[in-house]
């Protein structure tokens, strides 16, 4: 009997295939993708930047006032052009070493990132896991 005729004739076998060959096809970049909850430092500070891999902001206090503040972004790489989390979300970003024009708009980084075969490509991933916790970007 094939492989395919007692595939065809076990449920289970058939669930376990279909099952297989869909998670075949997950990229690994979603397998792991960083800290996960979106970032909300951007709906309470303002004047919001960053240099290198340090998000910098005014972010308003419980009491009304704002502080100056910053945060070293994690996880964030230059995988042949394309920013991307890294297989460390507590890592120090790297992406710093092989872009320029970095850039941030509320929680989005852009950059011209150098590709393998050193042409710029534009590229932006939205930065996750950062708020504002009483004037002060700590990672949630």
């Amino acid at each position: 009997m094939s492989y395919l005729t007692k595939l065809s004739q076990s449920p289970r076998l058939m669930t376990l295939a279909v099952c297989s060959a869909m998670l075949a096809t997950v990229p690994i970049d979603a397998a792991f993708a960083g800290p996960s909850s979106p970032s909300t430092y951007q709906n309470s500070c303002r004047n919001i930047g960053v240099a290198g891999a340090t998000l910098t902001a005014n972010c308003r206090r419980r009491n009304g006032t704002f502080n100056r503040t910053s945060i070293l972004i994690r996880g964030i790489d230059n995988i042949n052009g394309n920013l991307r989390y890294g297989s460390s979300p507590t890592a120090a970003s790297s992406y710093a070493a092989s872009c320029q024009n970095i850039r941030v708009s509320g929680a989005t980084l852009r950059a011209n990132c150098r590709t393998r075969n050193g042409r710029l490509n534009s590229t932006s991933i939205l930065i996750r896991g950062i708020d504002n916790i009483n004037g002060n970007l700590r990672y949630s």
